[in-house]
This record gives C-alpha cells, sequence and structure tokens, in this order.
C-alpha cells in the first residue's frame, strides 16, 4: 500500500499538477523524490483527478489542468461544474456563483490559506468571476470536513491552486498563449494573451504567470420588467405579485410591474498575476513566497424597451387574456390562476439607458516556511495577507413617451414650470399667479393613453402587440409604431445614479501545522495540530449623487419629471411652486367635502414647480436605435441614450446638472470585523485495511459590527438620514468533530464514511444592517415616542451550522478510470428568516418605554439536504489497444433533495434556494498523438430563485431546466506548439424563468453562443 502512494505522488508531481495536494498537511507533497515521467493532456487530467480521489484522506474531487494555461473550460467556475454535486449560477452567460449539493455557503481557499476575492469580499459563498482561470493548476473540492482545513464550508471547502516553481522541470520553462474569443450575439473579437516564465534548479526558483483577457459577452432578455444586474427580480420587490381580480373576480393573477425586451452587454478588462518564489534554505526547511494578483473591470451595459404601471396599483393597468391549467388557493381562500397572456394600458412606455461600472482588485500575499528533516516531525509557518475592493457605480436614463396625468400637484398632462422657464413659450397654458406654466413633458410624444399593449409568453419566445393602432399625439395621427421612430416623442423621464457601491476588505492569518509520524505504532500512525489566528474587516458603503436645483433650493437623487419642489430640505425664501389661477387671474378655488359629500369648505390650489423640465432625449447625449431584441417578435424599435454616455456616471450627472452630492445610504452600509482562533488535534490510525483520522477542530470567533441607524427619509430619494451608529461586541465558540473512515475492500475498492460538524459565518449584511426605528408624536412625554421599528441586519444571528454525513463506494478500475457512488446528508441548524423581535429603544427624552416589535432577520427553523452522486470516469486505454484507446468519457449524476419549515403562496414546501433537485454531466474525449477533441453537457433542472411568501403575496421564482453544450479541439502541431478552438454553449440556449409553476413565465436569458481561436506553445 505504501509503495502504492509514493508511486502516485511521483506522477503527481511530474504532471505538474499540484505541489500541496492536501491542504491540511503540505509537506507530504515535497518528499524528495527521483523519477518523473511527464504526462499531460486529457488522459493526465483525467488520471490525477482520479489519484487525488483515492489517495484523499476524506471525501474528495479535483480538477486539474491539462497544461499550463489550460483548464478543462473557459472558467474556474464552468471546470467545477463537471464534478459531481456542484452546481453553478451563470452571469453575462459565463459560469459565476458555485454551490456544492445544493447548498451555496462554500468555504474556499487559495493553496490551503483563505483568500479574499474582490466578488465575495462580504458573503460566505463562492464565486471566482474575478480570478483568471489561466493562473491556476486545478482545484481541490472536499465534501466532508477535516479538523485540519483551514476552511470548513457547510457543504464543502474549494482549495485553488496555483503554481509553483518546484512543479516545473529544472532549468528554464516558458509558455504562452494567445487567442480571440467571439460571441455570436456581441459580433466581437476579444483578445486573451497569457505567459509564464519560470526556473529552478531543485535548490532555488522563481515563476512569474500573466494574463490580460477582454470580453464582450452579449445577451438578450424578455419578459417582466426588471433592470437588476442579472436580470432577475429581487427579493424585495413585490411588484409582481399584486394579488390583482381578474376577469372573473374571483380569480387571482399575477399583474407584473410592466414588460420588457431589452440587449445587455458585459464589457470585462481582466489581468492577473502570479508570483512564486521557492528556497530549500536547509536540507530540511524550505521557503513559499506566493502573490496572486487580480484586477477587473466591468461595464453592464443595457438599453431596449419597457411599458409599465409606475409603480401604481390601479386593477385595469393590465388583465389576464386566458389563463394557464395550473392553480392553487392561497392561505386567505383566494383562487390563483397561472397566466401568459396580458393586455395592459402603456401607462408609461418609454426606453431606457442603464450603466453598472464594477471595479474590482484584489491581492493575496503568502510566506510559508516547510520544516521535513526526514524524522517523524515535520510542519510549517505560515503568514498571509489579503487586500480586496470592489466598487459599482450605477447610472440610467429614462426615455418617456406618453404624456398622462401623473396624478399628483399638476392638472393635465406635464408639470408646472416657472415663468422664466424657457419652456413657457406662448403655446402653453399659463396656469400659475405668477405666469408658470403647465407643460407637457413631451410635446411630440403619445398623448393618447386608451390603447392597449398586449405581451403573449405562450410560445417558445415573447411577443408583443398593438403597436399599429393609430393614436393622436403632439405629432398628429399616427400609429404607435411612428411614434416609437420618432426622436421627437421622446423626453427624459428620469435619470438617477443610486445604490453605488464600496467595499474593501482586508484580512491577515498566522497558522502553523505540524505532523508527528509514528513508525511502530499498532494503531495510530500520525497526529496532526496546529492553531490559526485570522484577522478580517469589511467596510460596506451604499450611496447616491444627488443634484441641487437652484431655482428652488431642492436636492434629489431622482432627477425626474415626477419630483416636485415644496418638500422639507428646499429653500424656503425661494419659491417653490405657484398658486392656481383662472383666466381672470383669480385664485381657482376647490370644494372641500367630508366623508358624506357635503361642502364643508374650500381651499386654493397650490403647484410645485417640476424640478426636471421637459427635456428632449438627445440634449445631453448621443441616442441608439434599437429594433434587436432577439427572438422577442412585436416590437418596432425606440431610441434610447446611448448606454456608453453613462459609463462615467459622475461625470455625465455633472456635466447635466452641476455638482453632486455624495448622499451615504445608512439603511445599506455598514462595517464588521471578524476574528477567530482555532486549534486542531487530528489523529491519524490504520488497523489493517481500515484507514481514517479522528479530529477536532475549536473555533473561538470575536464579532465587532458596526450598525447605523436611519432616520426619516430624505425628500425625493430612495435614502435615509443616518441616525448614529450602534457598535455590537460578541463572541462565540465552536467545537467542530470530524470522522473520516476508509476501508480497501481490495486494492482496487474503497468504501468511505465521513462525519463531521462544520460552522460558516453569515453573509455580513445579515450582522451588519442598518436599524430603522420608528417614532411617532405622543402628547403624555410632549416626545416622539418609539412605535416599532426594523433591522436589516442582526448581530445576534448565530453562524451557519450544520452536521454532515457521507459514505461512498470507490472502485479504481485503471489509471485514468473509476466508478464511484456516495450517499450524502447535510443537516443545517437554522436558516435565517424574517420575523419579530423586541427592543427596548429610547423615546427622544431618553426614557426607555419598551420594549417595542422590530421586524428584523431572525434565527429560524432549519432543514436537509440529502441525496446521491454517481459518477464513472473512464479511459478506454485501461483496457484495450487500438484505436478506441483514444477514447474516454467523464459522466455523473446527483440527485439533491432539500426541505425546510418554509412555504411558497401556493402552500408547497419550498426546497433551497439555488439547489437544483437533478444535476448531470456528460462528458466524451479523444486523445492521441496529433489531437485531442472533447464534447461537454451539463444540465440542471429548476432551482429557486426567490422564495415566495404568504405573507407578501408574493409568488416564488424559479429558473426552468437548463442544459449547455461546450466543446474544445486541440491540434498538436509540434512538441511545443499546440493550436485549439473552443466553442462554448455552441446550441445558443437560453435561461428561461417562471413564477410558481413552469407554465407561467417570467423572463428569459438569451446566451450567446462563443468561440475562441487560439495557440499555446511550451518550451
Amino acid at each position: 500500500m505504501e509503495a502504492h502512494r509514493k508511486a502516485f505522488r511521483k506522477t503527481l508531481l511530474a504532471s505538474s499538477i499540484s505541489s500541496c495536494l492536501l491542504a491540511s498537511v503540505c509537506v507530504q507533497a515535497q518528499e524528495n523524490l527521483v523519477e518523473e515521467v511527464v504526462v499531460t493532456g486529457v488522459y493526465a487530467s483525467q488520471q490525477n483527478a482520479v489519484n487525488t480521489k483515492r489517495n484523499a484522506p476524506s471525501v474528495v474531487d479535483a480538477i486539474s489542468a491539462e497544461d499550463i494555461g489550460k483548464l478543462p473550460d473557459v472558467t474556474i467556475a464552468d471546470s467545477l461544474q463537471r464534478i459531481p454535486g456542484i452546481q453553478v449560477e451563470r452571469t453575462a452567460g459565463e459560469g459565476g456563483p458555485v454551490q456544492i449539493r445544493g447548498l451555496s455557503n462554500v468555504a474556499t481557499s487559495l493553496n490551503g490559506e483563505t483568500f479574499l476575492s474582490a466578488t465575495t469580499i462580504d458573503s460566505s459563498g463562492a464565486d471566482f468571476g474575478d480570478l483568471p482561470s489561466q493562473l491556476f493548476s486545478g482545484a481541490d473540492v472536499y465534501k466532508s470536513p477535516l479538523a485540519s482545513l483551514t476552511t470548513l464550508g457547510i457543504a464543502g471547502s474549494i482549495d485553488l491552486k496555483t503554481r509553483r516553481p518546484f512543479d516545473l522541470d529544472e532549468g528554464w520553462t516558458f509558455a504562452a498563449s494567445a487567442e480571440g474569443d467571439y460571441g455570436s450575439i456581441s459580433k466581437e473579437v476579444d483578445p486573451t494573451i497569457s505567459g509564464l516564465i519560470g526556473w529552478q534548479n531543485d535548490t532555488v526558483g522563481f515563476l512569474i504567470s500573466a494574463v490580460t483577457t477582454e470580453k464582450n459577452l452579449a445577451t438578450d432578455y424578455n419578459g417582466y420588467f426588471d433592470t437588476s444586474e442579472n436580470g432577475g427580480i429581487g427579493a424585495t420587490n413585490n411588484n409582481h405579485t399584486w394579488s390583482t381580480p381578474a376577469i372573473d373576480a374571483d380569480i387571482y393573477h399575477v399583474v407584473p410591474q410592466g414588460f420588457a425586451a431589452f440587449h445587455k452587454e458585459e464589457e470585462r478588462n481582466r489581468d492577473g498575476l502570479n508570483l512564486s518564489f521557492q528556497a530549500q534554505l536547509t536540507d530540511s526547511v524550505e521557503l513559499v513566497a506566493d502573490y496572486f494578483y487580480s484586477k477587473q473591470e466591468r461595464y453592464n451595459r443595457r438599453a431596449g424597451f419597457s411599458h409599465n404601471n409606475r409603480w401604481q396599483t390601479f386593477a385595469d393597468y393590465a388583465y389576464a387574456e386566458g389563463f394557464g391549467s395550473a392553480s392553487f388557493v392561497d392561505e386567505s381562500g383566494n383562487n390563483w390562476r397561472t397566466v401568459n397572456s396580458f393586455s395592459a394600458r402603456p401607462y408609461r412606455l418609454q426606453s431606457f439607458s442603464q450603466v453598472n461600472f464594477n471595479e474590482e482588485e484584489s491581492s493575496n500575499g503568502s510566506i510559508e516556511l516547510n520544516f521535513d528533516n526526514d524524522g517523524p516531525l515535520s510542519g510549517q509557518v505560515r503568514v498571509t495577507r489579503a487586500d480586496a475592493t470592489a466598487s459599482m457605480r450605477h447610472g440610467y436614463v429614462e426615455g418617456d413617451m406618453l404624456s398622462i396625468d401623473q396624478g399628483t400637484l399638476v392638472t393635465g398632462p406635464g408639470g408646472l414650470m416657472p415663468a422664466d422657464s424657457i419652456y413657457c413659450g406662448p403655446d402653453q397654458e399659463v396656469i400659475g399667479e405668477l405666469g408658470g406654466c403647465a407643460a407637457d413633458f413631451s410635446p411630440g410624444g403619445i398623448e393618447d393613453d386608451e390603447f392597449r399593449i398586449t405581451y403573449d409568453a405562450s410560445g417558445k419566445h415573447p411577443v408583443f402587440g398593438g403597436f399599429d393602432q393609430v393614436v393622436n399625439g403632439g405629432q398628429g395621427m399616427m400609429t404607435v409604431a411612428d411614434y416609437m421612430a420618432s426622436k421627437d416623442s421622446y423626453h427624459i423621464g428620469a435619470m438617477s445614479s443610486e445604490n453605488n457601491t464600496d467595499d474593501d476588505g482586508t484580512m491577515n492569518t498566522f497558522s502553523t501545522k505540524w505532523k508527528y509520524e509514528f513508525d511502530e505504532a499498532p494503531f495510530i500512525t500520525a497526529v496532526d495540530f496546529g492553531l490559526r489566528q485570522s484577522e478580517r474587516t469589511v467596510d460596506h458603503n451604499v450611496f447616491s449623487y444627488f443634484a441641487n436645483f437652484p431655482e428652488t433650493g431642492c436636492s434629489a437623487q431622482w432627477k425626474a419629471v415626477d419630483q416636485f419642489a415644496g418638500t422639507a430640505e428646499c429653500d424656503p425664501d425661494l419659491i417653490q411652486g405657484e398658486y392656481e389661477v383662472d383666466e381672470n387671474g383669480d385664485r381657482v378655488l376647490y370644494d372641500v367635502k367630508d366623508e358624506d359629500g357635503n361642502v364643508t369648505g374650500q381651499r386654493e390650489n397650490f403647484l410645485g414647480y417640476t424640478l426636471l423640465p421637459p427635456t428632449r432625449i438627445d440634449e445631453w447625449n448621443n441616442v441608439v436605435w434599437i429594433d434587436d431584441f432577439g427572438p422577442v417578435k412585436g416590437i418596432p424599435g425606440v431610441w434610447a441614450v446611448d448606454p456608453r454616455e453613462l459609463d462615467n456616471t459622475l461625470a455625465y450627472q455633472e456635466k447635466v446638472f452641476g455638482a453632486q452630492t455624495k448622499f451615504n445610504q445608512p439603511g445599506q452600509s455598514y462595517g464588521v470585523g471578524l476574528d477567530e482562533f482555532s486549534y486542531f488535534t487530528q489523529i491519524h490510525f490504520e488497523a489493517g485495511n481500515l484507514t481514517g483520522n479522528l479530529g477536532i477542530k475549536i473555533v473561538e470567533t470575536d464579532l465587532t459590527i458596526i450598525q447605523n441607524v436611519t432616520g426619516d427619509a430624505v425628500p425625493h430619494s430612495g435614502v435615509n438620514y443616518d441616525a448614529g451608529d450602534e457598535v455590537t461586541q460578541r463572541s462565540y465558540t465552536d467545537v467542530l468533530p470530524s470522522l473520516n473512515l476508509a476501508y480497501d475492500i481490495t486494492d482496487d475498492l474503497k468504501v468511505r464514511f465521513g462525519y463531521g460538524k462544520t460552522m460558516q459565518p453569515l453573509n455580513l449584511l445579515d450582522w451588519g444592517g442598518a436599524k430603522s426605528v420608528g417614532r411617532v408624536f405622543n402628547e403624555d412625554c410632549n416626545c416622539m415616542r418609539v412605535s416599532s421599528g426594523s433591522l436589516s441586519g442582526n448581530p445576534d444571528l448565530d453562524p451557519t451550522r450544520a452536521d454532515n454525513i457521507d459514505l461512498s463506494a470507490e472502485w479504481y478500475v485503471g489509471n485514468a478510470s473509476a466508478l464511484s457512488a456516495a450517499i450524502f446528508h447535510i443537516d443545517i441548524e437554522s436558516f435565517v428568516q424574517t420575523g419579530t423581535i423586541y427592543l427596548d429603544e429610547p423615546d427622544t427624552d431618553g426614557i426607555n418605554r419598551g420594549p417595542w416589535p422590530f421586524t428584523a432577520p431572525v434565527q429560524g427553523t432549519g432543514g436537509k439536504v440529502e441525496g446521491v452522486e454517481l459518477a464513472a470516469k473512464v479511459a478506454f486505454s485501461d483496457f484495450a489497444d487500438g484505436f478506441i484507446s483514444n477514447f474516454g468519457f467523464d459522466v455523473n449524476y446527483t440527485f439533491s433533495d432539500s426541505s425546510q419549515d418554509a412555504a411558497g403562496l401556493g402552500g408547497k414546501e419550498l426546497p433551497f434556494v439555488n439547489n437544483s433537485e437533478d444535476t448531470y454531466n456528460v462528458v466524451g474525449w479523444f486523445e492521441n498523438e496529433f489531437l485531442s477533441a472533447r464534447l461537454a453537457y451539463n444540465f440542471r433542472s429548476p432551482r429557486l430563485i426567490t422564495a415566495g411568501s404568504p405573507a407578501t403575496g408574493m409568488q416564488s421564482l424559479y429558473q426552468d431546466d437548463y442544459g449547455q453544450l461546450d466543446m474544445n479541439v486541440t491540434w498538436t502541431v509540434t512538441d511545443n506548439v499546440d493550436l485549439y478552438i473552443n466553442g462554448s454553449n455552441i446550441t445558443e440556449e437560453f435561461q428561461q424563468t417562471y413564477l410558481e409553476f413552469k407554465d407561467q413565465k417570467a423572463f428569459q436569458n438569451i446566451y450567446e453562443a462563443r468561440w475562441a481561436l487560439g495557440a499555446r506553445v511550451n518550451f
């Protein structure tokens, strides 16, 4: 058995895949080895994955690069999805956030130590969107806990691995690649260039690896109106689930806020750098220094068409034109039916443009000393330092075509303008006592709001209609389509730069791990022990840009035609509006009536000035004509602001409105300090064919949370005033035992059992979100008394904790061939849910009269996920000679069943968010001396995106089945030169979502096929 292990370690080192196979004991993979057999390619990659699993001390799966700079897929996440139990979400069509066995609580490490990724600064999940895949040699996925692991996720841990100098051949190593990437929707060719230089002489070595890439990832969106980052319907947006009576008053159905179709394109510029230095300082001491850097800029641009209800709740906005067969009754007894076809008032017919500019940067440095004098004691001392920053700047402009009554402060279309406004010309109606006028928002636009827009999503892709109707507007009698085709029809409805974010995170760690091996012990073969100190801080700041309007002294986040002067923050010494007058100049009086309709008096009508006057859509920017909405039919096209005008949203706002005020949003900003001190002991044992380890890890956590307390709402915005900070400090301790057993039934047949407790910190928003205190005036104390409140974060929440059980069988039928089956069970102690807590907040006179009810995240009930993983990796060369020996396959299937004490609007028990019950991969490959080819298909069944709730009347949002086909073909021109072609989503699949039932479609993301042609050199 020992001879087999040594042979495996030699092969592993020779293929330059992992200098540190098991993060728990790095020195095991750094023994002095003399034999080298260099093997690369698909077979070598599969062989290393098989060997990693076979020799691991717990349940582990792996991916490894086929050669320098060549992971098997476009992104790390895309490669990881080939592992049983791994599911990925897609961002702009590429793999992003990763789940293990249906759970997002995934811990990540870099070469065995926790690291900071700029895309997950304040979360507990795994998202590798900012990490260039060319810099990695592979990844190990730990599914059962080990006390010696640095990171413990609830569902598992992913250890990403970069190359180090001693992984390379002696002497110089040079590698480089260049490729052009083409998208079927974006129609652009994007470059990626990477290179590696390394040198080592078995005593000292260095390695420099770098990559730069540009991509334009295009997606077409259609369906329910939503412009969020990834095109989903947010958990706090209930607008799409009003329980509005349909044609039959006894039937309720979904009424979306509106319907949209738009094109979105994400321009990514990503740079990465990996530096590594190794030196054998003495025969027993090795120094390893690593530095990993990544920087990414992302412009997420989108522009297109929408019509919506402007957040109004009137019942006749949209009604169903026929129902689907599915139905349910909610807990209030309302009968709901599914619907895909609507007829809707175009209450707000518009174009829109939006940009989210993300800048993400992270650096992770590590220095370690490894001690091994070929005696019984070996160990490691390691120090790491990490910094990460992430910023997002958001900007949008809406181009409205309808000028209908806004219903507030304004009589008729338009808004009231001051007398000296350039918009108060002779054609405008003077209605104010100072000469102010009511101006149309869009004099050339559509004024007739009696026509109907139709929307039918019952087919494969939606069909819009109603644009051929003839309407009367500012340009006379024309069809709606003709109005949409005229630039003169559009005015600026609103513009803003809001919910901008700045994240800053740091992490410092010190750790030491040691192993003592017993030569002649009858049962215990080795003992691991160690300790670790980790200090992590995160600051999350959210803000909006406010403009100042000198005529009224008002300020506003929303620069919009429906925002009016006269609110509290405006200058009372300036005129805020005018009283309405009749043709004689006398103030118009309106009757005041009581509940019975009796006239009790009269009132004057004061009209506030509109902050944003009527403005053409092309007043400050270029506009573009958009008529390509992918497979969506029926929309003639719209004029929209070129979204590139908003790339620098602050400069754009300043160009239009002058200097901007940065207004922090305390309700979404927070700071968290998370310090962990952990120590562990792990005993390795062996008795005949039984091997295993028993360990215990203790984690002592100190938590410091800085919450903001929100005050009153700020006018013309979605933010609140900052009422101060509240600091909470708390500590908790976790005792985490683990047990892993492996029994070799034969040399090639192994069964495993794993058990362990796991703990992982929450997403930091759950702890640090703001406190909002509601107060009302009370005559008894002559003060503002607390009445209620809310918390978006709760410092008293416990981290996520779970018990994990694994049972598996593994049959190793060849060097690169294995069959495996596993049963898993994860019992989660509790989930964060929304509930009520009671806090004793003081009234404004300083006296506590509580406690009072606060809506807050609370410690809810738990749940469980259990299932089966089946996998087969087969290389036919392990069994046959000749042409068939060039083929192989890698197939797996995962069944993951989740349950929790929560039900949706229809009363059906909800699965875990993001968990697909069925996932499978089918990979077939061919490889000979000159050519290798791989065809890979990944499938996942429906997943819950947003959980519905009977309390809010909100239905659950799901993603439907999704499968994607990818391919790679590589031609080995010489021993040093490869040419290759990659294809991703080559069948151009799309993401379909639905509400509550599959036949009630919500929205689609149409992903493009992407093709890459490139070359690699190695020498």
